[in-house]
């Protein structure tokens, strides 16, 4: 059991003098059942736990919001009495089952405020979309989990040392970085690649010393287990072109997901856009897929400003990505992550964990920019806000060749400073951006893979 931002969330949440019930919302074994247990461990406050798949008889206490009534079975099916003054927290697991349950929660926050109610189910997003439920808008909080980040990632394989380095760099004083940390700090980077940030992965890379085989053969599972899910998809598609349309889109991570593109993977899958793009949304529903849209990058929030029929998609993690995609483990170990893959799996470790840059009760979205056509071909991979401020960020190698799309963006939105991930060493560099006779001078931040979740305290310092 790993200690991560959202055991530390959920105990912020309950020590609140005014909660609502808290949603957790996230992909199958990303952790949510363990951080809600972990939490109630710490706050030693107890845990009155109801798997809601397991005793779906209770749907019309839910629907009729009988809530003394749910009480009493709660304490009858636990063995544990609950009342609306328990201490404990009531944890509602598994409720895509019991969707009604969603609903009721409105009168838990009206009737019953002082009970710690947690409700989180894995396909909730999905079922809560298909069935005509009453949202209890503004009578509930939300916490969004992902899994682990690189920093979760060494606390928990011990590597306190790698967490300690990074922590201690500052925008001033990261070029001074020796080489021997550098290295280490990047091969830290390339492991959590190879395992991912799934909890039970991260656990079997503990438990056998990093043994790849291993840790694969849970990857293939686990994919295995959300292909399985398809059959409770709703939809016009079956489970075999639920899992073609899967593989299509797999097969794009990182890519512009162009009309052609879309038209081939619907061809190929016996299926059409239309059924397609309902794939699209029940995957992204599921938390499998993350849409990565196309922002005029203007000003913030950068939500406002998109186009949906422009954008590119990132997988639910780096490890299973590999796993999906069956790319050896010997080329991760052997070349620069910017080089893996047509750097795509450097795509995916930057856009992963930007994923997990804002506070847990924000659901994650990421934004990447591009000019119209007419102005020729440049793309930044992803744009971050901080404050204000919009700073594009490019994952290139670093050769003088690879930013010229970064020229285009300083020059067309005259930002001053910009961010560049790779494998190389930190720094800053002064430059001049010069595209069509234009110029404009930049600061550019170097950050190796290692700094990337560090973005926000670094641009914090300037």
């Amino acid at each position: 059991m790993f200690n991560r931002r959202a055991v530390e969330e959920i105990k912020s949440w309950y020590n609140r003098s005014k909660r609502k019930p808290l949603v957790i919302r996230g992909a199958r074994q990303v952790g949510k059942t363990t951080a809600v247990r972990l939490a109630a461990t710490e706050l030693s406050a107890g845990i009155l736990e109801i798997n809601l798949e397991r005793h779906t008889g209770l749907e019309p206490l839910f629907k009729s919001y009988k809530l003394e009534e749910l009480l009493l079975n709660f304490s009858l099916i636990s063995g544990q009495k609950i009342s609306p003054e328990s201490k404990a927290i009531l944890f509602l697991d598994e409720a895509q089952a019991t969707p009604s349950a969603y609903a009721c929660l409105r009168y838990f926050h009206e009737d019953m405020p002082g009970l710690a109610v947690v409700l989180t189910g894995s396909l909730l997003d999905q079922v809560l979309h298909n069935c005509n439920i009453l949202t209890p808008v503004g009578r509930v909080e939300h916490l969004f989990i992902g899994p682990l980040t690189f920093e979760e990632f060494l606390a928990a394989t011990g590597e306190s040392t790698a967490l300690n380095a990074i922590e201690m760099l500052t925008l001033n004083t990261m070029h001074l970085i020796p080489d021997s940390v550098h290295e280490n700090l990047m091969a830290q980077a390339r492991r959590y690649t190879l395992c991912g940030g799934m909890p039970f992965c991260v656990q079997t890379a503990i438990d056998t010393r990093f043994n790849h085989a291993e840790i694969a053969r849970y990857q293939i599972e686990l994919l295995q287990s959300y292909k399985d899910d398809f059959a409770k998809y709703t939809g016009s598609q079956t489970a075999p072109q639920l899992n073609a349309f899967f593989n299509g889109i797999i097969g794009q991570i990182g890519l512009q997901f162009s009309h052609k593109q879309a038209n081939e993977i619907a061809l190929n899958s016996s299926g059409n856009n239309r059924q397609l793009n309902e794939a699209l949304e029940r995957f992204i529903e599921a938390r499998l897929f993350y849409r990565v849209q196309h922002s005029g990058a203007d000003t913030v929030p950068l939500g406002g400003d998109t186009k949906i029929r422009i954008s590119k998609f990132l997988f639910i993690d780096i490890g299973l990505l590999l796993a999906a995609q069956g790319i050896p483990a010997q080329s991760i170990m052997s070349s620069p992550l910017e080089l893996a893959n047509r750097g795509i799996i450097a795509e995916q470790f930057v856009g992963q964990q930007l994923l997990a840059a804002k506070p847990g009760y924000i659901n994650p979205s990421l934004y990447y920019w591009q000019p119209p056509k007419s102005e020729g071909q440049a793309e930044i991979d992803f744009l971050y806000e901080s404050g204000t401020r919009i700073y594009p960020v490019e994952v290139k190698s670093g050769t003088r060749s690879t930013i010229k799309s970064l020229h285009a963006y300083m020059v067309k939105k005259k930002s001053d400073d910009a961010i560049r991930i790779s494998s190389s060493k930190p720094s800053v560099n002064a430059l001049t951006a010069k595209i069509n006779k234009q110029e404009k001078a930049f600061r550019l931040i170097n950050l190796p893979f290692y700094l990337v979740n560090q973005i926000e305290r670094i641009v914090s310092e300037q």
